[in-house]
């Protein structure tokens, strides 16, 4: 299948800063790419790049075959979600979607069509600034599908909201490629957003491409990691640290990384050496790898 976009060895510098340093991304039909990493990695300015929206100092971007920078038609079948949108504040959502409807020759009764799609209903007449960080949203959504794009880039889609919309935005997203057959190319620094619907992540870290592929290969990278709570975590982490494991005291719990399943044992009989040592061990739970353990695999890989 031909890519919808397709960027390569993409480098990029502010001010004689690089952001972008031979990064790239790639979303065929009916996917969703995740691009993932921390604050400060470059995944908003990757994504302008691919957009045509800024320059890229040297690499090759292809949006529908076509250099978006040089040639704006590019963008003619992506609809674009940003963190914080800038829509109408005072204008009622169904307006403001009749508009860009009248902008892009939509057939007519588009309006009704999307705002159903992203379940606005009974919040179409409302103004844009009244409505809930999620509803504003599935106003931007609904406002990117108008024209029937076939790709949608959305840069940190979800960081604004509560944990419910979250869901409720990443399952959006997933009816959109499911249903309607969009590609999607949508940036996180939230692991488990991005594992949740994405079909391949591509980890981000100082302007490269640290690690792409399926979720469950990217996660099989990271190291486990393991939560405590004692009576006494500070001395805790420091016994914990005289049997070679990677712990530290949080200010509440005891985290110690492990190097893989192997390691459970030995923590176990660390554990039980300490409450013998009159640190008591309420309990402890082994957490999912989180973005800081991922990229630790990553990096170390």
């Amino acid at each position: 299948m031909a890519s919808l976009l397709s960027a390569r060895d993409v480098w990029k510098s502010y001010s004689g800063r690089v952001v972008l340093a031979g990064a790239g991304v790639e979303v065929d039909g009916r996917r969703i790419v995740g691009l993932i990493g921390p604050n400060g990695a470059g995944k908003t300015t990757l994504i302008k790049v691919c957009l045509g929206l800024a320059r890229r100092d040297r690499g090759e971007v292809s949006l529908f075959g076509r250099d978006p920078f040089r040639d704006s038609r590019a963008r003619e079948r992506v609809g674009v979600v940003f963190e914080r949108p800038s829509l109408p504040s005072g204008m009622p959502v169904y307006r403001f979607l009749e508009m860009a409807a009248r902008v892009y020759g939509a057939p007519r009764g588009r309006v009704r069509e999307v705002i159903k799609t992203v379940g606005l209903e009974g919040h179409e007449w409302k103004p844009y600034a009244s409505l809930s960080a999620g509803l504003k949203q599935r106003a931007a959504i609904a406002h990117a599908l108008i024209p029937e794009p076939e790709l949608i880039v959305a840069d940190e889609p979800t960081s604004n909201l509560d944990p419910v919309e979250r869901v409720r935005l990443l399952n959006l997203l997933d009816r959109l490629r499911r249903d309607h057959g969009v590609g999607i190319l949508f940036s996180s620094h939230v692991l488990h957003e991005v594992l949740r619907v994405a079909d391949e992540v591509v980890v981000l870290i100082k302007g490269r491409v640290a690690a792409r592929g399926p979720p469950g290969e990217i996660v099989l990278r990271g190291r486990p990691m393991a939560r405590v709570s004692a009576s006494d975590p500070e001395r805790l982490a420091g016994i914990l640290r005289g049997e070679g494991f990677d712990a530290e005291w949080d200010g509440i719990h005891v985290v110690a990384r492990l190097r893989g399943p192997g390691d459970l044992p030995r923590l176990l009989e660390a554990l039980a050496e300490a409450h013998r040592s009159g640190v008591l061990v309420y309990g402890f739970d082994v957490i999912e790898s989180g973005l800081e353990s991922i990229l630790m695999g990553v990096a170390s890989a």
